[in-house]
């Protein structure tokens, strides 16, 4: 049922209001006054759209300004901001993919690292690091060749953390990662600050992470932070940067505001978030779901249960709405629940969610 209004921990479905656990707003900045101040402003003083591409005159000073602000969060040498999250991977494809021989993607991959390789005139490789060895070891690659390496440190639909330290550690110097930040940027590390900081790694100038601002920052808009001579290669060379209509500064007021928030008011952004987390691991562990022993994210998964079904019909009988998203467990089980939690969501909401997943699920699940 399309969302009629939405106060970030509820929504309002068909005229009745729900305790919501869904999308990805995780810090709940979406509705912060402060947020909507920011966009009011910009809205006011530039109207909604840029108007035209970075090229000719969609530039402003809102969106330089967040630029800076997102290198420094992020603690990169340069970013650049986007009009979508999704076009952030195909920016990166449009700068580099004639530095390198071949790509290396994650099996079950984000729709975004697809599309942006679909366009890329280098080999794609599908790794799967269960199979042991190293990686030129398992496809044969030649060792000199220069390899762009995708991954997702947050996998978007289970929730499951990558070991980045691992895959770092894997690659050669010669080697780019690219780390599709977009379940991960503006809460995993102690700031924040994603897998960087959380994996503290080290890969220095060959290390780009991509992002959107609609996940955690709950604004819109997609990024690149990396190095000077990454960001100028996609200026140079990516027709999404050169063509599209540039970001609206009403939504670069809005992210630099929630930059700044996640700086300025971590107690109630990434420690709550962090909170909230711990909080759900050790009860889900107490019900017999081990799995989420050492979960560090907001996103949770239960599977192939029998009582599945039962749970979610049952959840908006209790004023509860967990969105039903069927095509995203179609290669992974035939029954899936997935949620979501924020740092808004109180221990007591917490604990309505709990007692339904006590009352159909008393048996560990796997992820």
């Amino acid at each position: 049922m399309p969302i009629e209004e939405n106060k970030s921990t509820s929504v309002t479905l068909d005229g009745k209001q729900y305790l919501y656990f869904g999308g990805t707003n995780y810090l709940g900045l979406a509705h912060r006054p402060e947020l909507l101040r920011a966009a009011t402003a910009a809205f006011e003083k530039y109207g909604f759209s840029a108007g035209a591409s970075r090229l000719t005159s969609g530039e402003n000073d809102l969106m330089l300004s967040l630029e800076k602000e997102l290198a420094a969060f992020a603690r990169s040498e340069n970013s650049v901001v986007l009009p979508a999250g999704y076009l952030a991977n195909s920016a990166v494809v449009d700068g580099i993919d004639d530095q390198i021989d071949a790509w290396v993607i994650q099996e079950q991959t984000h729709g975004s690292i697809k599309s942006a390789l679909a366009m890329s005139r280098r080999q794609v490789i599908t790794d799967s690091p269960a199979k042991g060895g190293s990686l030129r070891e398992r496809h044969a690659l030649p060792d000199s060749w220069k390899l762009g390496i995708f991954a997702e440190p947050v996998e978007p639909m289970t929730g499951r953390l990558l070991d980045c330290k691992a895959l770092e550690q894997s690659a050669r110097k010669s080697d780019f990662i690219i780390l599709d930040e977009a379940h991960s940027f503006g809460y995993l590390g102690d700031d924040g600050v994603g897998a960087l900081q959380h994996f503290n790694l080290k890969h220095g100038s060959r290390l780009i992470r991509t992002g959107t601002f609609s996940k955690a920052l709950g604004s819109y808009g997609g990024f690149v932070v990396g190095s000077d001579e990454v960001v100028s290669a996609i200026k140079q060379k990516s027709h999404i940067y050169k063509s599209s209509t540039a970001l609206t500064p009403v939504v670069c007021a809005a992210a630099a505001e929630a930059l700044r928030l996640v700086v300025s008011d971590k107690v109630n952004t990434v420690d709550k978030l962090k909170s909230n987390i711990a909080f759900l691991n050790g009860s889900l562990e107490k019900l017999g779901c081990t799995d989420f022993r050492n979960n560090n994210v907001p996103i949770f998964y239960l599977r192939n249960s029998i009582e599945i079904a039962k749970l979610r019909e049952s959840l908006p009988a209790c004023g509860i709405y967990v969105p039903t998203v069927g095509s995203y467990f179609a290669d992974f089980c035939q029954i899936g629940l997935r949620w979501t939690i924020q740092a808004g969501h109180s221990i007591e909401q917490l604990e309505l969610l709990l007692a339904q997943i006590d009352a159909h699920v008393r048996v560990a699940e796997q992820h």
